[in-house]
């Protein structure tokens, strides 16, 4: 084989897959916030409506606690644990079995626990994973004291991270 053909070889094999990282590490999690259809967002609308059912405390690394308001349907919140390390706010699920339709969950983030900023202050939209993935979500409410989301998950899923610019140490 050709130096320059065994060269241009081991170019577009390391240089590929690295092309399709970054493609997918820069793809804007906006996107996933405006991928909500209007049954979808109708559903998310009527759990919040209906108050939050639950609460759960989380005592930050410092002693801070911060009561979280969620509600959930298909599904139950196993515990949720402010991540320093990573500037997010960890979340286990444990899916209804057997379940027939997609799970909706819906939290309430106090601002002092974890936001998300943009240099000049303005809010900037959280990063949501499910998984290890983006996935399609909705921020339902933004106060001065909180900012609420809304989202879907699946029977086989557990692990859902929201990230932001700032968390309570």
């Amino acid at each position: 084989m050709n130096p320059i053909t065994k060269r241009m070889m081991i170019v577009m094999g390391v240089s590929l897959p690295l092309i399709l990282v970054i493609s997918i590490a820069i793809l804007p999690h906006q996107m996933a916030n405006a991928q909500i259809t209007p049954s979808q967002q109708q559903a998310i609308n009527s759990l919040m409506t209906t108050g939050f059912t639950n609460q759960q405390n989380v005592t930050t690394p410092s002693g801070q606690t911060f009561t979280i308001n969620y509600s959930i349907k298909e599904g139950q919140v196993v515990a949720i644990v402010p991540a320093v390390p990573t500037t997010s706010l960890d979340v286990i699920i444990a899916p209804t079995q057997y379940a027939k339709t997609y799970g909706v969950f819906v939290i309430e983030i106090p601002r002092h626990l974890l936001d998300s900023k943009n240099p000049d202050g303005t809010d900037k939209a959280f990063r949501v994973n499910l998984d290890g993935h983006g996935l399609s979500w909705k921020e339902i409410q933004n106060t001065n004291t909180s900012r609420t989301i809304g989202l879907y998950f699946g029977g086989s899923n557990g692990f859902l991270q929201i990230y932001g610019t700032q968390i309570a140490k």
